[in-house]
């Protein structure tokens, strides 16, 4: 079992410090017999930046009777618990879901793989409080408008999100499969030889631009004059 990680006050990551050092002391409650143990041990890893200065306080805190009143004195079953919650009202998103639900209306695929925004979207999705309807929304608008396009041309259109997610990851990769090979391609074709000199050979597998057609345009970010 890993330590947790050194923190220094950061929002973004106090809950998972917070988590981290849940999942260690019950790990190895053997290590931490006493509340004081616990909690010097906890504000150990609170080193740099505003974690710092909550550390040095709470240290002085310790040594007044407010602190044997409201910790030693404490009727709740592991008052290590009581730490956890000062440190998430010092440094915690104080209302995660509104932080959530702003997260996953603006969130974007980008230059992401589908996986990658997938997980990322996930981690929203399950803070925000929505409904799988909200959230298919949300998904579908996440999306590079190319790749949406995609999906909403298959026959029948997933109806949960878990299967939205397996659409997106398999058009995904075959649209990534498909833009390597054709590089390949290209390339064994620029290095054919023919009578002593280099002659660039048309790969006849390769998606080609029709005068009426126009220019073929990304799949990922829906841009002419590249392919991802």
């Amino acid at each position: 079992m890993a330590a947790p990680p050194i923190y220094d006050g950061s929002m973004a990551t106090c809950e998972g410090f917070i988590n981290s050092c849940r999942l260690y002391m019950s790990a190895k409650p053997q290590e931490f017999p006493t509340l004081r143990i616990k909690i010097t041990w906890v504000l150990g890893f609170m080193q740099t930046g505003m974690a710092q200065l909550f550390r040095d306080h709470f240290l002085a805190y310790m040594a007044g009777p407010d602190y044997q009143a409201h910790y030693e004195q404490s009727t709740e079953p592991d008052p290590i618990e009581l730490l956890y919650a000062d440190i998430y009202k010092a440094f915690g998103d104080p209302n995660k879901q509104a932080t959530a639900i702003q997260e996953i209306t603006t969130i974007r695929q980008g230059s992401k793989s589908a996986e990658e925004h997938i997980q990322l979207f996930k981690q929203s999705y399950m803070r925000s409080g929505y409904g799988e309807v909200a959230g298919i929304h949300e998904f579908k608008r996440s999306l590079n408008s190319p790749l949406l396009d995609k999906c909403m041309a298959v026959p029948e259109l997933p109806t949960t999100l878990d299967k939205w997610y397996e659409l997106v990851i398999r058009l995904d990769r075959q649209w990534r499969q498909a833009v390597a090979e054709r590089k390949m391609f290209a390339t064994r074709g620029g290095s054919s030889t023919g009578t002593g000199s280099q002659t660039a050979q048309r790969d006849p597998n390769a998606m080609q631009v029709d005068r009426n057609r126009g220019p073929l345009r990304c799949y990922n970010c829906g841009q002419a004059g590249h392919m991802a």
